[in-house]
Parts: C-alpha cells; sequence; structure tokens
C-alpha cells in the first residue's frame, strides 16, 4: 500500500480546492487556516510492547458476537499477527495515553462531521464507564472493543462513511484506499503525534476547524438576519444607513469583521469585510451591498454546518493514486481551473461547466494531446434536439452556423466561430467530456457559470497550451498564438500527460485561511447529507 501517496492526492483536491483560490503547499495552507498538520484526531502513543498477550481464537469469539465490526476482520487480523497477540491499549494496568485521547474523538464524532452512532454504542459506553471509575486492569473485551473501534472510526474518518455510494451521488473519482491495520501499526510505531496527517490533509484539518467554529458559534448565539431591500444597493462608501449596524454584527458572527460596534457609517473597514465576504462566496468583489451578497449573508448558521459536514465527508473519498509534479484541479461548483507545479498553485483561471441538465462529471484523466483549430463533432444528442430543429426551420442552418455532413455525422469548421474555439484539450474517458476554447468570452464575466453542455470551457486557453507545452522550449506563445489562429486542423501529442482532476466541492478553505462556500449548482448535497443522517 502507498500509504502517503493517499495524503498527498488527498492534497490534490484540497490544497487545490485551497487552491480554488490559493498558492501554498501543505503546511502553508495549513498554517494559513490557522491549523498544524500535527494536529489530530488522536494524539500519543499506544503502547508498543504491553507484554500482555492473549490467545488468538479470542478476535473471532469477539467478532462472532458482533457482527457489525466483523468487516474488520482482516484488518484484527494482520493488526495483531503482527504484534505478536498483544494487547495494546494499555500499558500494565493504566490506559496509554491514546486510549483515553481515542476515547475522546470517539465521543464527539460531530467534531469530524460524523453524524452515525458507533456500532455496540451502548456496550462501548458501558467498558468506558468502568475505565472512568477506574478500573484499569487489562481486560481483553475492551482491548478489542477499542480496536474494532479505531478501525471502525478510521473507516468514517479518513475512508468516508459514504464512500461505497459515491458513485450514487455523481462522483466516479477512483476511491482512497487505506489498511486500518497499517494505519494503527503506524500510528504504535510513528514518531508523529498520529498518522492523521498522512490520511487526511491540512485542508481537511483547516474545513473542520472551521466547523467546529461555526458550532461554537450556532451554541452560543442565534442568527443575525438582515432582510435585503434594493434601496441598500444605492448605498456607497461613506454613506450612513441604519441596516449597517446590524450588516456589521452578521458579518462579526462569520469572522469577516473582528469588532462589533453600533456604528452605522460604510466606512473602509466595513467596506474591507463586505469585500472579503464577497471573495469568500465567489460574488463580483466590490463594496455595492447587492442581492446576491444577501442571499448568502443570510443563509444560517446551522445549513452552513451540514455544507460542512458534506464536504468534509466528500474530502474522504479523495483517490490514493500519484499524481506527480502537475496537476489540474477543477471545482465545479467554483468555476475555477487550478494548475499546480510541486502542490503550489502555479496558475488558474476561470472555467464555464455543464448546465444543471448538462452536468459535468466528477471522474479524473490525463490529458494526452491538444488540437490546435479544431473540428467540432456534434453529439447525437445536441443534433436531434438542436441541429435537426433548426435545418427544419431554415434550409441554410448548416451553412449559416459553418456546420457539414461527415460520414453521417454533423461537424463544425475550424475558426473562431467554432463551438471549441481555436483549441481543446483531451484527456479520453468515456464520458466524452474535455476542456476547451470558446467564442462566447461575456459568460466569464459571471459569477455563475453553468452554461455548457457538459464539457469544461476555459478562459485562458492559450495560457494553458502554454504550461502543458512548458516542457518543450520550441513551444513558445507566439508559436501556439500562431498555431490557434493556422486555420487547419492539428493534433499535438503531448509527452508528458497532465493529470486532471474534476471535484465538486460546495465548502472550502483557501490558502489564505478562508472558508469558502459555493452554491450546489447541481443540487447534490442533500442526497448526501441525508445518507450521513441516517443511522
Amino acid at each position: 500500500m502507498k500509504f502517503l501517496s493517499s495524503a498527498r492526492l488527498c492534497l490534490i483536491l484540497f490544497a487545490a480546492i485551497a487552491g480554488f483560490s490559493s498558492c501554498g503547499n501543505d503546511s502553508q495552507i495549513a498554517a494559513r487556516a490557522g491549523v498544524s498538520t500535527r494536529d489530530t484526531l488522536i494524539k500519543g502513543n499506544f503502547n508498543e510492547a504491553s507484554g500482555i498477550h492473549f490467545d488468538s481464537t479470542a478476535i473471532d469469539t469477539f467478532l462472532k458476537a458482533r457482527p457489525e465490526l466483523a468487516a474488520y476482520t482482516k484488518d484484527f487480523r494482520t493488526f495483531y499477527r503482527m504484534r505478536d497477540y498483544a494487547f495494546v491499549w494499555y500499558d500494565g494496568k493504566r490506559l496509554t495515553e491514546s486510549t483515553q485521547s481515542m476515547i475522546g474523538a470517539l465521543q464527539n464524532p460531530q467534531s469530524d462531521g460524523v453524524l452515525k452512532p458507533l456500532p455496540y454504542q451502548q456496550e462501548f459506553n458501558q467498558l468506558v464507564n468502568k475505565l472512568g471509575d477506574g478500573l484499569q486492569e487489562p481486560d481483553l473485551r475492551t482491548e478489542l472493543m477499542l480496536t474494532g473501534q479505531y478501525f471502525n472510526y478510521a473507516h468514517t474518518v479518513w475512508g468516508g462513511a459514504e464512500a461505497d455510494k459515491a458513485a450514487k451521488m455523481g462522483w466516479y473519482l477512483p476511491r482512497k484506499k487505506l489498511s486500518y491495520a497499517e494505519l494503527l501499526e503506524r500510528q504504535l510505531t510513528t514518531t508523529e503525534d498520529s498518522v492523521l496527517s498522512a490520511a487526511v490533509v491540512p485542508q481537511y484539518l483547516a474545513l473542520k476547524k472551521a466547523m467546529n467554529a461555526y458550532q461554537q458559534t450556532e451554541k452560543k448565539d442565534s442568527d443575525i438576519i438582515v432582510p435585503y431591500s434594493k434601496q441598500y444597493s444605492t448605498i456607497k462608501p461613506g454613506d450612513t444607513a441604519a441596516v449597517l449596524v446590524n450588516l456589521r454584527a452578521r458579518l462579526v458572527q462569520l469572522g469577516d469583521l473582528q469588532t462589533r460596534s453600533a456604528t452605522d457609517i460604510y466606512d473602509d473597514e466595513l467596506q474591507n469585510a463586505v469585500k472579503r465576504f464577497k471573495e469568500r462566496h465567489g460574488i463580483s468583489i466590490n463594496t455595492q451591498l447587492n442581492q446576491p451578497m444577501f442571499k448568502q449573508l443570510n443563509v444560517p448558521l446551522h445549513t452552513r454546518i451540514e455544507t460542512m459536514l458534506i464536504n468534509l465527508e466528500r474530502m474522504r473519498w479523495v483517490p490514493a493514486d500519484d499524481h506527480g509534479k502537475e496537476y489540474i484541479l477543477i471545482n465545479i461548483p467554483e468555476y475555477m481551473l487550478h494548475y499546480y507545479v510541486d502542490n503550489k498553485l502555479n496558475w488558474d483561471c476561470k472555467v464555464v461547466v455543464g448546465k444543471a441538465m448538462n452536468k459535468t462529471v466528477v471522474f479524473s484523466g490525463k490529458i494526452q494531446y491538444l488540437v490546435f483549430n479544431p473540428y467540432w463533432y456534434i453529439p447525437p444528442s445536441i443534433i436531434a434536439k438542436e441541429i435537426k430543429p433548426g435545418m427544419a426551420r431554415n434550409a441554410s442552418y448548416l451553412a449559416k452556423h459553418r456546420m457539414e455532413w461527415n460520414g453521417g455525422r454533423v461537424r463544425q469548421r475550424p475558426g473562431p466561430e467554432n463551438s471549441l474555439g481555436l483549441v481543446k484539450f483531451i484527456f479520453p474517458n468515456a464520458n466524452n467530456i474535455y476542456l476547451h476554447d470558446t467564442p462566447s468570452k461575456s459568460l466569464f464575466n459571471e459569477d455563475e457559470r453553468a452554461f455548457s453542455h457538459g464539457c469544461i470551457r476555459v478562459a485562458k486557453p492559450a495560457e494553458l497550451a502554454l504550461k502543458l507545452l512548458g516542457y518543450d522550449p520550441a513551444w513558445t506563445a507566439e508559436k501556439i498564438k500562431a498555431a490557434m489562429n493556422g486555420g487547419a486542423e492539428r493534433y499535438i501529442q503531448l509527452k508528458k500527460r497532465t493529470p486532471v482532476y474534476i471535484g465538486y466541492f460546495t465548502a472550502f478553505v483557501n490558502s489564505k485561511g478562508l472558508l469558502n462556500f459555493r452554491d450546489d449548482i447541481y443540487g447534490r448535497d442533500p442526497a448526501l447529507l441525508s445518507l450521513l443522517m441516517k443511522d
């Protein structure tokens, strides 16, 4: 098992999401979010050699009576075989420090966005209560229950409670592969506080910390709602207005403003807080108090907490493949493409993604070639829904749109008006999804950019081509521009294939440490929340 690669590719989709507006590596992302990579769920060390052993058949007896833990039978056997069937949660007559930390984590699963109860919760509570009474003599049932709960916790928090249902949620990135026995073994022998920093990434920890802060705010404070009025859009810097008092209070509650005051002046401090809030919600950054801002402003704290719960689960689904030094991350709800080099954001640009009826698929691939001046071979679905009705209305429809029949298919000839623009980027996949240029440049000025039939339109295609061809000094910006305007279709096979990851995250923390939210444009959050809340 390539254990560390799990963490590294978690970083792709969430250092990369930090790259959603970021420019940092693992530790930078965490530091800016106020989180250390050594922040863990379970701290301390287990007892590597307690000297207390048990009969191996006890594992089978224990699991036979607890079928909900039977899924971890192989993990139990692998782990304890490596330990020569020795107790690990005890040190003589005392529990190890890690045992206490483990119990604390299991008793507060909500801090990790885990809503489902533990298996055998009542039995576990009884054992914990006995431990709390000071009865810490080594007990085999307690030993095996703690190990089983550790494996279950690793499955839920690191592997994803609903990872087996990811495809039903429209998530086709390959799943993370974890060996729970190896995770626990590493916990016993590592010199770090925990293996968590190798199983999840700073982005996960940062979002978890942000969620915990919201949970605390919700406990002590009620939502400050600021109803929108059209007249608010006329308020300019330096103006006074009664609504600004409540606006300040709400922005303090949400962390965009540091101190609450009764000032009703639209001063520099409040202007900066407004711009910060808009940045965190994907709204054009300016000082106007507009309706999109108030829509996001009045989303209840509890709803935001649920959104973070959902996205913590998605983070647990991140695959474990090696991604190399360069990769592309596209976050669909954010409408952004991020290009990473050595886990640092190198470049990014806006994208247009599929409409709700033509959803862009969540999956991964590698860009293998690009095509300058491409033909657009129109999919049968578009021919049926758009082209044929157009031809029925106008006999010159194909000529007007520079289209032609080709071997029983309709294609659009190369040129500036081609729907694919002047270049497309191919990573072969069953979904027929690719990146491409577009003649509809004005769409990139919109905050919400779900307009395509499923493929991803790139705002800066020439720059992306330069990034992908960067290994070849012959491909200068000038040569790429000439190729894009050469008129004839031209295929370029890439010697270096760059991974592309298309993800769907409606909450994330960027490298500046800013908690971000985006609209659930495909309506996927409620179904996942429902699964997470089921017993």
